[in-house]
């Protein structure tokens, strides 16, 4: 090789390693497109689409008559055709991933037996290759502790539900009354949430019992939250200090807080049924969580005999971060570093439809050694039970054999490091070009989505909370073109609450779907909304102000600006 060769090699080299300027790319993506997907915007499609939805106009081709969509739908991206959008839908990044040419290849392949089909034997034994053998379904075991739902939300439902039968209230006070005369910022925030539940069930006219139960999380996602609260238990968020002071160089601010849970698990360990750490932190602005931070509350939980799981949807990019961020992980495969975090813990529950890869799935395993099997020692049979009540078999808990084969691929794909690469790399250019533009955001960026601050976002600006402007910013975009979701104030019902608080608006960016087109028309919508957003208008809710996940299903109007 000559000199003059071997210069251009280093070059090369050099420039495939570059990261220095947002905008610029130096690498190609670790995908190719196989095939592609037309937006559905022909002016027949959409004035057949006007015509059903009682709107003047045609949506797609005149942004006044998609204002008035919008305005048909309450303000509600929920609500909002998805195929009457132009632009880019980061409404969600569960189950709106574009698979690969190898999983459609497994859906052909798919065996539709009833119960113990071909895939669901092959996605066990993947999930033993992908997070440990102790994970697998062993078939002489007397039962179940691997369980196939439709998604993670009817995961956690079951855990949840079956858990709350199990849990005994006899001779345990109630947590108000358990509580009384401590001081400090946990036991405040604990007393805030019954307060807040007890209005939730005297406004809907039910019952109101005194919870027992709290579960502590870094961050409990909103279905999360919502099915811990319905079975009468508290879901409580303990965020680590640094995400709490924005702290912009701290590389793991989806951390739980370990002062907070260890002051917890030394006071009141017996209401504590198990204890939750979500990976990466959605509430929290996707954010991942420190191989550290995992290991420490596994050996808190171990000393007062409290399980320990995981909300796992978004575990190989968690894993990614680890690898990139944590002191002594950078020469460690991504297979190797998801392996010692799934070690750590008694079970956990996953959307598939994150880090699976897939458009539908959800599991819940639970470790036949673990603390959870040890302290509920029934509620494997209950659970058993209940899938087959309410999905199926726990072989393929409602879906079909060929989603199963799906999954298992995709569970190979996802722990690909050119994958993981690319991904996070295509959110954190998205991000570093809305920073560019001033618009506030969380940082350093997660690994699913980039998330708008709204407290900041309106700084010197008149925004009460009651304003709801995180919801009218959302509702601008949908008449841009582009689906976020607000998920703050109104989401997660912050009126009143002081800072630090989660008030963001999230783009969840769906997996191998968008390219650097899509997603910088997207910023420059959100540049020009920031540079005019002192004439974002308040809103006013219409209706489910007081209904549980209020978000999904109220509806809203744009308050008219005062002259």
């Amino acid at each position: 090789m000559t000199d003059d060769v071997l210069f251009f090699c280093q070059e090369f080299e050099a420039l495939a390693g570059r990261r220095d300027e947002p905008g610029r790319y130096y690498q190609n993506r670790a995908y190719r497109n196989a095939s592609v997907s037309f937006r559905n915007s022909t002016r027949h499609n959409c004035q057949k689409a006007a015509a059903l939805l009682g709107t003047d106009g045609c949506p797609l081709h005149s942004i006044t008559a998609r204002a008035e969509l919008v305005t048909k739908v309450g303000l509600n991206p929920f609500l909002f055709p998805a195929h009457l959008l132009p632009g880019c839908d980061l409404l969600s990044d569960s189950g709106t991933t574009t698979m690969t040419v190898e999983q459609w290849a497994q859906l052909l392949l798919g065996d539709e037996a009833y119960g113990s089909n071909e895939g669901y034997f092959e996605l066990n034994e993947q999930f033993g290759v992908t997070f440990g053998e102790v994970w697998q379904q062993r078939f002489d075991a007397p039962l179940q502790t691997v369980f196939i739902f439709h998604q993670g939300r009817a995961a956690e439902h079951a855990l949840f539900f079956n858990l709350a039968r199990s849990l005994k209230v006899e001779g345990l006070k109630p947590l108000r009354q358990r509580l009384a005369g401590k001081t400090g910022d946990v036991y405040a925030r604990i007393l805030a949430e019954i307060e807040r539940m007890e209005r939730r069930v005297y406004a809907s006219g039910q019952k109101w019992e005194e919870p027992v139960y709290l579960i502590p999380s870094n961050g409990h996602f909103d279905t999360t939250e919502a099915n811990i609260a319905a079975s009468n238990i508290i879901p409580l968020n303990l965020n680590c200090v640094e995400h709490r002071n924005n702290d912009e160089k701290f590389p793991f601010r989806g951390n739980i807080n370990l002062v907070e849970l260890g002051e917890l698990l030394n006071t009141i360990p017996e209401h504590i049924p198990l204890v939750y750490l979500t990976i990466t932190n959605n509430t929290g602005g996707g954010q991942p969580v420190a191989m550290a931070n995992i290991r420490t509350v596994r050996r808190l939980t171990a000393e007062k005999r409290v399980p320990f799981f995981l909300d796992a949807c978004r575990f190989a990019e968690n894993a990614w971060f680890i690898q990139q961020r944590e002191p002594g992980y950078q020469g460690r495969e991504i297979k190797e570093i998801v392996r010692e975090i799934f070690s750590e813990i008694d079970g956990f529950h996953i959307s598939l439809k994150k880090d699976g890869l897939v458009n539908i799935g959800g599991a819940l395993l639970i470790r036949a050694d673990g603390l959870f099997v040890q302290r509920y020692p029934g509620l494997l049979e209950q659970l058993t039970d209940y899938q087959i009540l309410t999905e199926g078999h726990p072989t393929y808990g409602g879906l079909a054999g060929r989603d199963l084969k799906a999954i298992a691929e995709g569970l190979r794909t996802v722990v690909n490091p050119e994958y993981l690469a690319s991904r996070i790399g295509q959110v954190q250019r998205f991000a570093e070009r809305l920073s560019a533009s001033g618009v506030p955001i969380i940082k350093p960026a997660g690994g699913h989505a980039v998330y708008i601050d709204i407290d900041r976002f309106f700084a010197g600006i008149s925004n009460e909370d009651t304003d709801y402007k995180g919801v009218a910013f959302v509702a601008l975009l949908l008449i841009a073109g582009h689906r976020l979701c607000e998920l703050g104030v109104y989401a997660f019902e912050l009126e009143g609450r002081k800072p630090p608080r989660n008030n963001f608006v999230r783009a969840a960016i769906p997996r191998l779907t968008y390219e650097a087109q899509d997603l910088f028309a997207t910023a420059e919508a959100i540049r020009l909304i920031y540079e005019h957003r002192e004439r974002i208008p308040a809103v006013e809710v219409l209706s489910g102000k007081d209904l549980a996940l209020r978000h999904f299903k109220s509806r809203f109007k744009f308050k008219q600006q005062k002259v």
